[in-house]
C-alpha cells in the first residue's frame, strides 16, 4: 500500500573519526529503504533501513538513526502493527529530542497521536496532539501552526466531531487575524461556518459568512463575493428563512450577470426558482424559468432547453399541476434523446437526464401510482448505464453511431419485473434517491408482490440526524479506518448503523427471515458506494448475518445475466496474481508512474491455483497479451490485481484491470472488454465468474468505475462478477478468497458461498474493512 514518508534532514555534524564512506552508504540505504517502502517492498525495506540504522549508530549520526527508526515505524503503522510502530516512533522521538530537532519532534508526536487513535486510546492520542500543538506554537511559525490546526480541525470533521473541529478552526482564525493574513482568515471562516452548518447552528454560520463577505467586498474580490453570497443564501434556506435566501440569491444573480458566466448563472437560476417555489411564489418561479427557456431556444442550446424544462416541471409539480409537469418532462426527454443522437454533442447531460426521471417518479407517486413510478425508475437506470457504456437500445436508430446494446437491456414493464423476481426466487429492493423527498423504495417479493415505501430523511429515526445520504456514505472510509487517519475504534461504525436505520429498518418486515434466501439490492448514485453486507443494526448484527446479498445496477440487467448464465462454458481456470505492474497517468499530462506491486497477492493466487490444480500467472508471466487469449476458454477468472476505477486511458468508460505491460499496454480497459461482445462466438467471454480480488485505486468516481467494469463484463458474456469496493488488507483478502472457492466447491450458489466466506473471515478479522469490500454483482447461481 503506497504512502508518503517525510525525509527528515540530517543535522549531525561529522567529526574527525567519522568515515565519509560510511556516511554516504548510510544515506544511500536510507533513501533506498524509503523507495522500497513507497513501492510496497517491505522485506527489502526492512533490510535496507536496519543496515542504515547500524551504520548511523557506528558513526554517531543520531538524526540519521532517528530517520531510519521513523521509517520503520511508518512501515509497521501501514501494516497495522501499531504497538511495534509506537515503540519505533518513541525511539526516534528520544533521539530527536537529544539533538533538539523540534520540527521533527512535532511530526513524530503527530504520528504517535495518530497511532494511539488507531488503537482506541483516545485520551493519550489527544494528549500527544496537544503537545504537538503547543510545540508548534513555541517554534513560532504562524503559517505552519495554522496549517497544523486546520488539518486537525478537518480530521475531526471527517470523524463527525464538529465541536472539536470548531475549536481548532477558531484557533486558526485567531492566528490569521493576529497576522493580518486575509486569505487564511477567509479559509478559516469557511471551515468554521461549514462546521456550524453541520451542527445546524445556522446563526453562527451566517455571522461568519457575513465576516467573509465583508473581507471579500473590502478587497474587491468578485469571485469570493459571489461564492459567499451563495453560501449565505444556502444557509438561510437551510434555516428556513426563504425571504433572506431569495434576497441573497438575487444579489448573486445580479453579480453573476455582470460576469457573464453562463454555467454559474444556470445553476443560480435553478436555485433561485426553487427558493421561490418553496416559498409558494410560483408565478415568480415560472417567470424566471420561462425566461431561461426562451433564452435557450433563441441560442438553439438544446442542453439549456432541457434544463429549463426540468425547472419548469419542478414548479408545476410543487404547485400540483401534474399534467403540465408530465407534458413538460416529455419535452425534456426529447432534448436528451436529441443530444444522445448528436455525435458532436459535448454536454454532460447525465445529471439533468436523471433529474427528468426523478421528477416523473415524484409526479406518479403524488398520484398514487407506485408501480408506474417503478417502471420510470428502471427507465432512468437504463438510460444512465447506456450513456456510461456509450450504447443504444436495439429499438433506437442505428444512425446515432452508438454500439447496440444486448436485446435484454430494455425498459421493463411491471409484469416483467414481477416475472424476474419469481424467476430469481429472490427479494428485489430498488432504491431511488429523490432530492427534497428522501428515498423511494420498492420491494418486489419472490411472489411478484410489489410494496412501495417512502423514507423521509428528516423524520426517520436514525440514531442521530443527518444532512444527506451523500455525507453519510462519504464518511464510511474514515469510520472503517480505510483512510490514513484515525481508524475505527470502539466499534465506531456510526455511518453503517445510520444507513441500516435509514435503508433497511423501514423495510425489514418485508425481507426474508431465512438467511439463505437471496436479497438483490438495486442501488442508485451514491448508494453504489455502500457495503451492504456491513450495514449493522443497533444490536451489532451485520446485514450479511441476516441475508444472502447480491447487487445489480438495474432490474432488467437480471434478464441479461440470466441469458449469460445459460450460455456459459469454458473449461479452464485463469488465475493471475501480482502482475508486473504497468505505469499509468492518473491525470492527463501527468508523467506515467508504475502502480505499486501487490506482493501478498502472489500467495493468494498460488493457493487458489493449487485449489483448482492449475498454474497461476505471476509477475512478467501475467501480460495482457498472454491472458487475453485465455479468457474465452475460461470458466472461472480470478484476477488478484488492481481494478482501476477511473477512465485512465480516456476511452469513455471508467474502469480497467491492471496486467503486465509497458507504457499502459498492461491495462485491460472496460472499453476493450466491451468490444469482446462483438467478437465471433469462439472469441467471446463465456466464464461463469470473474473475481477481481485486489483493491481499487479509484477516487470519487469509484461507483462509476465499479459499474463500468461490471456492465462491460456482463455485456461481454459474464453473468457474475465479484469486485472489491476498496483496497482491503492483503491477509484477510487471501483468507476470504480462498474460503469463497472452498465454499463454492461445496455449493454452486455464489451468493451463499460469498456470504459464508464473509462469516468465516469476520471471526478472525472482525473489522468490516477486512471482509465487507466484496460485492457480488449479477447472478448468484
Amino acid at each position: 500500500m503506497p504512502f508518503n514518508i517525510l525525509l527528515l534532514p540530517s543535522l549531525a555534524v561529522p567529526t574527525s573519526n567519522q568515515i565519509p564512506a560510511l556516511q554516504y552508504r548510510a544515506d544511500l540505504l536510507l533513501r533506498l529503504g524509503n523507495r522500497q517502502l513507497t513501492t510496497g517492498q517491505f522485506a527489502a525495506a526492512v533490510a535496507s533501513l536496519q543496515e542504515s540504522m547500524k551504520l548511523y549508530q557506528e558513526i554517531g549520526d543520531r538524526t540519521g538513526e532517528a530517520n531510519a527508526l521513523w521509517r520503520l515505524g511508518e512501515m509497521n503503522f501501514t501494516l497495522g502493527k501499531y504497538q511495534k510502530a509506537i515503540f519505533l516512533y518513541n525511539q526516534s522521538l528520544r533521539l530527536m529530542q537529544d539533538v533538539g530537532n523540534q520540527p521533527s519532534i512535532v511530526q513524530i508526536l503527530e504520528r504517535l497521536s495518530n497511532t494511539y487513535f488507531n488503537i482506541g486510546d483516545e485520551k493519550l492520542g489527544k494528549e500527544l496532539q496537544e503537545r504537538a500543538t503547543a510545540l508548534r506554537r513555541k517554534i513560532g511559525n504562524p503559517d505552519r501552526e495554522a496549517a497544523f490546526l486546520s488539518n486537525v480541525g478537518l480530521m475531526h470533521e471527517t470523524q463527525g466531531e464538529y465541536a472539536q473541529a470548531i475549536y481548532f478552526h477558531s484557533q486558526q482564525l485567531a492566528i490569521a487575524k493576529e497576522n493580518n493574513n486575509r486569505n487564511l482568515q477567509v479559509y478559516s471562516l469557511q471551515n468554521l461556518a461549514a462546521a456550524y452548518r453541520q451542527l445546524k447552528q445556522y446563526p453562527h454560520a451566517i455571522a461568519l459568512y457575513q465576516q467573509e463577505l465583508e473581507l471579500a467586498q473590502q478587497s474587491g474580490d468578485k469571485s469570493l463575493t459571489n461564492l459567499t453570497l451563495k453560501l449565505l443564501a444556502e444557509t438561510y434556506e437551510n434555516q428556513g428563512d426563504l425571504e433572506q435566501a431569495i434576497a441573497f440569491y438575487q444579489q448573486q444573480l445580479a453579480l453573476t450577470e455582470k460576469s457573464q458566466n453562463p454555467v454559474n448563472k444556470a445553476d443560480l437560476i435553478k436555485k433561485l426558482g426553487r427558493a421561490y417555489s418553496f416559498a409558494g411564489q410560483y408565478d415568480k418561479a415560472l417567470a424566471l424559468y420561462q425566461e431561461q427557456l426562451a433564452s435557450a431556444k433563441a441560442a438553439k442550446d438544446i442542453f439549456s432547453q432541457g434544463m429549463a424544462l426540468n425547472n419548469l416541471a419542478f414548479v408545476f409539480l410543487k404547485s400540483g399541476k401534474f399534467n403540465d409537469a408530465e407534458q413538460t418532462l416529455s419535452d425534456s426527454t426529447k432534448a436528451w434523446q436529441f443530444l444522445r443522437s448528436n455525435l458532436g454533442n459535448t454536454n454532460d447531460y447525465a445529471a439533468e437526464q436523471a433529474n427528468t426521471y426523478n421528477l416523473l417518479q415524484q409526479i406518479l407517486i403524488a398520484q398514487n401510482q407506485p408501480e408506474a413510478a417503478l417502471e420510470i425508475a428502471e427507465q432512468g437506470s437504463t438510460m444512465a448505464f447506456l450513456k456510461l457504456l456509450g450504447m443504444r437500445l436495439t429499438s433506437e436508430s442505428a444512425g446515432t453511431g452508438l454500439k447496440v446494446a444486448p436485446k435484454q437491456i430494455a425498459p421493463v414493464t411491471i409484469n416483467e419485473i414481477q416475472a424476474i423476481a419469481k424467476d430469481q426466487k429472490a427479494t428485489l429492493v430498488k432504491y431511488t434517491t429523490i432530492p427534497d423527498a428522501g428515498l423511494y423504495v420498492w420491494v418486489i417479493q419472490p411472489t411478484g408482490k410489489v410494496i412501495f415505501r417512502q423514507i423521509d430523511l428528516k423524520s426517520e429515526n436514525i440514531i442521530s440526524p443527518i444532512n444527506s445520504i451523500t455525507e453519510v456514505v462519504a464518511s464510511i472510509p474514515a469510520s472503517l479506518g480505510l483512510l490514513n487517519q484515525r481508524t475505527a475504534q470502539k466499534n465506531n461504525y456510526q455511518p453503517l448503523l445510520q444507513l441500516n436505520q435509514l435503508l433497511i429498518k423501514p423495510i425489514a418486515d418485508l425481507l426474508p427471515k431465512n438467511p439463505t434466501e437471496q436479497v438483490i439490492f438495486i442501488p442508485q448514485d451514491e448508494l453504489w458506494f455502500i457495503p451492504f453486507p456491513a450495514l449493522v443494526d443497533i444490536y451489532g448484527k451485520y446485514l450479511i448475518e441476516k441475508h444472502t446479498i447480491t447487487t445489480v445496477p438495474a432490474i432488467q440487467i437480471l434478464k441479461l445475466t440470466k441469458d449469460r448464465r445459460n450460455n456459459t462454458g469454458g473449461s479452464k481456470v485463469v488465475v493471475v496474481g501480482n502482475p508486473t505492474m504497468p505505469s499509468i497517468a492518473r491525470v492527463i499530462g501527468e508523467k506515467l508512474q508504475p502502480l505499486p506491486p501487490l506482493v501478498n497477492t502472489e500467495q493468494e493466487a498460488l493457493e487458489i491455483a493449487d485449489l483448482f490444480k492449475t498454474t497461476a500467472l505471476i509477475g512478467n508471466q501475467a501480460t495482457k497479451a498472454t491472458i487475453l487469449p485465455l479468457l474465452p476458454k475460461a470458466k472461472t477468472i480470478h484476477l488478484a490485481t488492481y481494478s482501476i476505477l477511473d477512465d485512465v486511458k480516456r476511452q469513455g468508460i471508467p474502469g480497467a484491470i491492471a496486467l503486465a505491460g509497458a507504457d499502459g499496454d498492461g491495462l485491460l480497459t472496460a472499453s476493450e472488454i466491451l468490444n469482446l461482445y462483438a467478437q465471433p462466438k469462439g472469441q467471446r467471454l463465456r466464464a461463469r465468474l470473474v473475481f477481481l480480488s485486489a483493491g481499487e485505486t479509484g477516487n470519487a468516481k469509484t461507483g462509476e468505475g465499479v459499474l463500468g467494469l461490471s456492465l462491460a463484463l456482463m455485456t461481454a458474456g459474464i453473468p457474475s462478477i465479484i469486485v472489491s469496493q476498496w483496497a482491503a488488507p492483503d491477509i484477510p483478502t487471501a483468507a476470504i478468497t480462498t474460503e469463497f472457492y472452498r465454499q463454492l466447491k461445496q455449493n454452486p450458489n455464489k451468493a451463499q458461498a460469498l456470504r459464508n466466506a464473509m462469516l468465516t473471515t469476520m471471526k478472525q478479522f472482525p473489522n468490516p474493512k477486512d471482509w465487507a469490500a466484496f460485492t457480488l454483482i449479477g447472478e448468484a447461481r
